[in-house]
């Protein structure tokens, strides 16, 4: 029986190996290390038993995914992690990840949490500012609709596991007047810029002020990315910017690589074992 036991974990093991090779997929990933660092960014948003859709997993798939990266040896750090590493003043691990969590659900805190300190992972956390602010004034358990409030945020913010991003204040919405933060047709640039720094920096001003830090990292609502948009993120002090463009990111030296960040967004039913695999592809693409 021994014998067999031995066997299985051997075959067990071997399996294992076999999968987290083929996540890297059958690509030009040695000319990818050579040009950089390649570092997969997964966006994340609501984690709860019930009520899923395309962008809202269980915690059980949450947990799988965090197993798996365990065992195929990945390790998520923060975004100032990977800004030290541009900036020369510090290391990355051999395969580097980032898990994000956009809009600041109530929910992560419920079921992200506990699974974060459990297996001692980092992710990070960005907030829609008003959503924070009016949670906290009207506190709410509903894991459906609610957002986590500034108690939560700092007891998360406490154990080291995860880090703060600016979501913008109140702009991660879709109307007539703005989608999410995207410059509309004919505005001027000094009035964009305006919409701009006044909702985000009033974030920047807030989360600085409640935490004693200012986040160093943008994300933008709904992946929403204009031109116009990035030296008044960069004159906001940020020196990263996370999309929804889908893709895998080669990090070098270059500060100007942190900026428009790709990311794949981790859909209920796909474990992150396949979003690897298939996000690894595109780099055989790469020109």
């Amino acid at each position: 029986m021994a014998f067999w036991k031995r066997a299985a974990a051997v075959i067990i093991a071997a399996a294992l190996i076999v999968s987290c090779v083929f996540a890297s997929g059958d690509l030009s990933v040695a000319q990818a290390k050579a040009d950089g660092v390649i570092v997969p960014i997964f966006m994340y948003h609501e984690v709860k038993p019930s009520k899923t859709r395309k962008d809202v997993i269980t915690p059980y798939e949450f947990e799988s995914d965090i197993k798996y990266l365990n065992g195929c040896g990945y390790t998520a750090i923060t975004m100032t992690e990977l800004i030290d590493y541009v900036d020369g003043k510090g290391t990355l691990p051999e395969k580097p990840i980032i898990i994000t969590f956009d809009d600041g659900y109530y929910n992560n805190y419920v079921y992200v949490y506990p699974i974060l300190k459990k297996y001692n992972v980092k992710i990070v956390f960005s907030i829609i500012g008003k959503n924070t602010d009016d949670f906290t004034e009207y506190p709410s358990e509903n894991i459906d609709y609610s957002h986590a409030t500034w108690p939560q945020i700092d007891e998360m913010l406490s154990s080291g596991l995860v880090e703060l991003q600016n979501h913008t204040y109140n702009l991660h919405s879709i109307s007539k007047k703005r989608f999410g933060c995207r410059i509309n047709k004919g505005e001027t640039a000094v009035h964009y810029e305006k919409v701009l720094t006044d909702d985000i920096g009033k974030l920047q001003d807030e989360i600085l002020l409640h935490t004693g830090k200012a986040p160093n990292t943008f994300t933008y609502p709904y992946g929403k990315v204009s031109k116009e948009s990035y030296p008044v993120i960069k004159k906001l002090g940020f020196r990263a910017s996370l999309t929804c463009d889908y893709g895998v990111n080669i990090i070098t030296k270059d500060s100007e690589v942190l900026y428009n960040l790709k990311r794949v967004c981790r859909v209920h039913g796909v474990p992150i074992k396949t979003g690897l695999k298939e996000v690894m592809k595109t780099l055989k693409y790469r020109e």
